[in-house]
């Protein structure tokens, strides 16, 4: 009754809004019975996995559902007999016991205690096992003994080489006969450099920096010449430098050919000397020859390979790469060779097999092209001027017969070339067709001592010769279309590589000039004296650097002499620097045929 009383109470006190659920009394005193199970109501009944062994999936049997609310373990023993526990005692440690012999009473548990907890996976959630692989073996005492002592032998060997080197880096200077002679002289040249830009630092910074003022003040075009280093070889002083030759790969480096011009000193040796412009004291390589040579000339994309021709009329090829000084190919014992001097070697483009080969002219008339087949050059007959003459009639009294002095290939052209001659003559030939010349150009009264195409211009070519004069010519044309009288044999002429209308002579009283026919049309753009009539010192040589504003002269005592350009004369080359190779090409093209254009107006 008290019950009711106070429930109906509590009615009473609350709101009527409220929602609450209104039970009878008999529904009150219903019993409703809760009963607890071990079962865990969330647990899959239907749950599988996948069984590796049989390769399928299988239902789950034995599954533990219950739930465990509270689990612990004891340390309690139960009673036993008295007997039991004699042998307990004798087998068995206490608790105690053990509990005093743990490290840790407190937080130290043993491995067996220790249960693991395993999580519930599901099907979409099981991924590949991890690969196995199986592997038994058995290791005995030996085989553990014997990889200790090979650790220890190889660990030994590691300290004893460790111990050599630094032995061995101690007393580098010590013993210097174990050292590689390579290495030495390799040491000994970059030593050599530093020596040389140190001693000769102000010439490194001209050949860098200097630009000449006094250009400002001088008429366009007009120029001058800065003397920077003097190369020299003390073995070979007195013979002449018949011969440069710039490399196309390092434009610091160039060959120089020693020989003689004289007919007496004709059977005395010379050498090749190959120079740097960092080290300009004493030659990088020599290669002595028992000949003197006339000379040289490297190939344009293999830059080691150096052609040779000898005053004995034999031809080689050298390379800068082998150590020695042995050539690489000469032409000893050749069914086909010249009989005297070699004047001039071109470098020709390669074969369909890939096969180097150059040409060669020589005082004997023959033009000969000798093909590199490894170390051995095999010779093929271009041309005789001696049959060529004899066949049209050219022999005569007031002429003789030609005598080869140089030779240059059209670079648009490989099989159009220029031969010049002793006589005067400027012979046009071809490879297609030998039996005759295509043309002759008669203007020159004298030895024809170079002829040498234009880069840019395929038409126009240069010669030089010894009635003082200098020709510019259109191969088109039988008379010269420029001529320029230097008062002295020129004996050397070379075109620009940055300019169609730059070039550069040395004569025989010691004068380099360089002309640009773009600018000036009657004299040269600068001059610079080089020897003074006393010294009796004749340029045999000039050649252009292929990158540099940088010439190098050669006389005939063993010197040579190499000069900057002043920014007026080498405008060009600034040009050349910036802007691609065909356009710079075309325009120079443009350039020169705009000269020739003025001339034959002129002409007119």
């Amino acid at each position: 009754m008290l019950r009711r009383n106070f429930i109906e109470k509590v009615r009473q006190t609350l709101p009527q809004s409220v929602n609450i659920l209104r039970l009878t009394v008999e529904e009150l005193d219903k019993e409703v019975i809760t009963v607890l199970t071990t079962g865990a109501p969330e647990a899959d009944d239907n749950s599988v996995e996948f069984n590796y062994k049989e390769r399928a999936y299988r239902v789950r049997e034995n599954q533990n559902k219950a739930i465990v609310f509270f689990q612990q373990f004891g340390n309690i023993k139960r009673m036993s007999s008295d007997a039991d526990e004699q042998e307990t005692k004798k087998s068995e440690d206490t608790v105690e016991e053990l509990d005093t012999k743990r490290r840790n009473k407190f937080n130290f548990c043993d491995r067996a205690t220790q249960t693991p907890t395993f999580l519930h996976m599901e099907k979409e959630t099981e991924t590949v096992p991890t690969p196995q692989f199986v592997f038994e073996g058995t290791v005995s005492l030996s085989e553990i003994v014997s990889t200790y002592q090979e650790r220890e032998v190889t660990e030994g060997k590691k300290t004893n080489e460790e111990d050599v080197t630094k032995m061995t880096k101690k007393n580098f200077r010590k013993n210097e006969s174990g050292q590689d002679p390579l290495t030495k002289l390799r040491f000994f040249r970059i030593c050599e450099r530093m020596i040389d830009q140190n001693l000769l630092s102000d010439v490194n910074i001209d050949f860098s920096f200097y630009d000449t003022p006094a250009d400002e003040f001088k008429d366009k075009g007009m120029g001058s010449l800065l003397a920077l280093w003097k190369f020299s070889y003390q073995p070979m002083k007195g013979l002449s430098i018949t011969s440069l030759s710039w490399n196309s790969q390092y434009p610091d480096m160039f060959a120089a050919a020693f020989g003689a011009y004289n007919v007496a000193k004709k059977g005395q040796g010379g050498c090749v000397c190959i120079y740097s412009l960092k080290s300009p004291s004493h030659p990088e390589k020599v290669f002595p020859c028992k000949t003197g040579v006339h000379c040289l000339e490297f190939h344009k994309h293999f830059s080691y390979l150096l052609a040779v021709g000898f005053a004995d009329g034999t031809v080689a090829v050298y390379d800068l790469r082998k150590i020695g000084t042995s050539p690489e190919a000469v032409n000893k014992n050749s069914r086909l060779e010249h009989s005297d001097i070699v004047s001039h070697v071109r470098w020709l483009p390669d074969s369909i097999d890939g096969q180097h080969n150059f040409c060669s002219i020589s005082a004997d008339s023959k033009v000969i092209n000798w093909l590199l087949a490894k170390s051995e050059l095999i010779p093929a007959e271009v041309i005789n001027f001696y049959q060529n003459d004899i066949f049209t009639g050219n022999s005569g009294n007031d002429r003789f017969v030609s005598c080869g002095t140089s030779i240059s290939f059209n670079p648009s052209c490989s099989d159009l070339f220029l031969i010049g001659t002793e006589n005067g003559l400027i012979h046009k030939c071809s490879n297609l067709f030998t039996a005759q010349y295509l043309d002759s150009y008669k203007d020159h009264q004298n030895i024809v001592y170079n002829v040498q195409w234009n880069p840019f211009h395929p038409r126009v070519f240069l010669s030089c010769s010894a009635d003082w004069t200098i020709r510019i010519w259109d191969h088109s044309l039988k008379e010269s279309v420029f001529t320029f009288d230097l008062l002295n044999e020129v004996k050397d002429v070379t075109w620009a590589p940055f300019s169609s209308s730059l070039f550069a002579a040395v004569t025989n009283d010691g004068k380099v000039h360089i002309f640009d026919i773009m600018m000036n049309r009657h004299q040269p753009t600068a001059t610079y004296n080089l020897y003074t009539s006393k010294k009796n010192v004749n340029l045999t040589s000039v050649q252009f650097n292929p990158v540099k504003p940088v010439i190098i002269v050669g006389d005939d005592k063993g010197s040579i002499i190499s000069f900057k350009l002043s920014p007026n004369l080498r405008s060009s080359l600034k040009v050349f620097e910036a802007t691609e190779k065909s356009k710079f090409a075309s325009s120079e093209k443009d350039k020169m045929e705009k000269i020739l254009k003025l001339a034959r107006n002129l002409e007119n």
